[in-house]
């Protein structure tokens, strides 16, 4: 089993936390899985391009580009 078919089973739920400071936005990716236990684990990810350039285009739709 891979570890995308391992997720793929589990109850996991991707998070995207963003800040805006005087330096532009700062994006922080997550994913959460529910343990078989029923705790709750998180793990850093990369956030993914497109999910940057959406976030960029309901937060400052004129001035990021």
């Amino acid at each position: 089993m891979t570890t995308a078919q391992w997720f793929a089973a589990k109850d996991v739920y991707g998070v995207t936390y963003a800040t805006i400071n005087e330096c532009g936005i700062h994006y922080e990716s997550e994913l959460a899985v529910q343990l078989s236990d029923g705790q709750l684990t998180t793990l850093s990810i990369p956030t993914q391009l497109s999910e940057r350039l959406a976030i960029e285009q309901l937060v400052c739709p004129h001035t990021c580009q």
